[in-house]
């Protein structure tokens, strides 16, 4: 993205306090379901995860990249503020012709509108242990577990259209088996 759009961008959304957590992510306009809120930038890799603190530890991004190798970078702002939601109104998926990570509307955003992403989503590690969700929607589920196959059968199908092409090749024989599960009407 040019650095005049990727400011463009930036200027849509403010970092404040979040009744989630800490600070969290707010538009400053409307987008519509689909369109590409943001960039991420990957550009600052984590050279040593066993060196990090549990503070620092909330601050990485662990994903698959196009070409299916694990990558640990520092989280920039504005992205590093998303908050979790269990009903969350924006997901990442990675351009499979440069590899460039995009975060997209899920649903229509108002102004105004906190930006969430569920932590599960696209995620295989296993957390040190559950997590307190505080996202208040109507289908929380109480705690953020931080692995999508860990997630309820039906979540975990709900959001197979949602998962990144990378993370998707990475994990074709699991997915496979939740397609399969899917169709065959067996939990």
């Amino acid at each position: 993205m040019p650095e005049d759009d990727l400011k463009r961008k930036l200027a849509d959304f403010s970092v404040r306090e979040s009744k989630i957590r800490g600070q969290g992510v707010f538009a400053k306009k409307a987008f519509r379901k689909g369109e590409i809120l943001l960039e991420i930038d990957d550009s600052d890799p984590v050279l040593d995860r066993g060196k990090l603190t549990p503070e620092q530890e909330i601050f990485i991004d662990v994903f698959v990249t196009a070409d299916g190798k694990q990558k640990i970078t520092w989280m920039k702002s504005p992205e590093r503020f998303i908050n979790h939601s269990c009903d969350p109104n924006t997901y990442v998926l990675t351009d499979m012709r440069n590899g460039v990570r995009r975060v997209r509307a899920l649903k229509n955003i108002r102004r105004g509108d906190e930006l969430t992403w569920d932590y599960t989503l696209n995620i295989w590690e296993e957390w040190v242990g559950p997590v307190s969700c505080n996202c208040g929607a109507e289908n929380c589920r109480g705690i953020i577990q931080g692995n999508y196959f860990t997630l309820p059968r039906e979540i975990q199908r709900r959001y197979l259209p949602l998962l990144d092409e990378p993370f998707k090749k990475r994990f074709t024989e699991k997915i496979q088996s939740l397609n399969l599960t899917a169709e065959s009407g067996t939990a």
